[in-house]
């Protein structure tokens, strides 16, 4: 391998990249692992310090982002199902967390990388969709907290 001074600058720009995207997924799947997931499928985050969610007593519903802590403690043990359960949403994004580490680490080992197929997969439709379950895995973690509510 060339000495880093001596790569291109594009190569040296997407090593820098990889090494960053790396750094911060790892940190975040690390983080998500060491965590205990509250049964509930929610409340998670407490562990962290964090304080408790007030969107249930101020609204009526959950916050568009509960429960997605305890997915990513879930899916960062291998529990997908699990994860999917506590807040479908929570999962895609833990799962597109540890695409990107993988990704991150491919390009790192080999110097290529992989983003043409992440651009090939990210378009209008795409962000549509996403969205569209974002609202849904929202929804259906109101309808859950309901139940669990009263």
């Amino acid at each position: 391998m060339l000495c880093p001074a001596l790569l291109p600058a594009e190569h040296r720009r997407r090593v820098l990249a990889s090494a960053i995207v790396a750094a911060c997924t790892g940190s975040l799947l690390v983080v998500a692992w060491s965590l205990r997931p509250a049964g509930e499928g929610f409340g998670t985050h407490r562990a962290l310090g964090l304080p408790a969610c007030s969107w249930p007593d101020r609204f009526g519903v959950p916050c568009p982002s509960c429960g997605m802590t305890t997915a990513f403690a879930y899916a960062a043990k291998g529990r997908l199902i699990e994860s999917f359960l506590a807040q479908p949403m929570g999962c895609l994004l833990a799962v597109a967390t540890g695409m990107a580490l993988v990704g991150s680490l491919w390009t790192l080992a080999t110097g290529r990388t992989v983003w043409p197929v992440y651009e090939r997969m990210w378009n209008a439709r795409a962000a549509w969709m996403l969205g569209i379950i974002a609202l849904l895995a929202w929804g259906y973690k109101a309808v859950l907290m309901r139940g669990l509510m009263g």
